[in-house]
């Protein structure tokens, strides 16, 4: 299943009522919203409904689906509460854990000579949590310590 189609039915699947609400919501029926999503009758979901979903579920889930097909992460940053230093340096020493959970691993998984696909996908999800931890890490670092010139 690709994951343009998991997020919106993860998206439907996050309101109070599901499928039903979601429609609603859009101003449409179970139906077509099904059928979008499936693709059925020739139809497909457009970015501009998948925005809208995206917004009454509260979710990024789009987003993030986007950004892994382009081979990227989703990196929410606005709206983020660290304040000071110390969460600063938390969210630091969770990137390195996150690196040294990725040695592990990629170790674990290439002591046979091959990295079978188990493998793959969970060094590839600890890559994108070190993405999107490393980013944000960055952008917070900006917000708290940049001076402006």
């Amino acid at each position: 299943m690709n994951r343009i189609r998991t997020a919106l039915q993860k998206m439907c699947r996050a309101l109070p009522g599901g499928w039903a609400t979601m429609a609603a919501a859009l101003g449409m029926s179970v139906d077509g919203l099904e059928n979008r999503i499936y693709e059925r009758k020739g139809q497909e979901p457009s970015i501009d409904l998948a925005m809208q979903m995206q917004k009454a579920s509260g979710l990024t889930a789009f987003a993030e689906a986007v950004a892994a097909e382009s081979g990227g992460v989703f990196v929410p940053v606005d709206g983020d509460d660290m304040e000071n230093s110390e969460d600063l340096m938390a969210l630091y020493m969770k990137l390195a854990a996150d690196v040294g959970r990725l040695a592990q691993e990629w170790q674990a998984a290439t002591a046979d000579g091959e990295i079978c696909k188990r493998e793959a996908v969970e060094l590839d999800n600890i890559r994108q949590e070190i993405c999107r931890t490393a980013t944000r890490f960055n952008a917070l670092s900006l917000r708290l310590f940049r001076r402006e010139q």
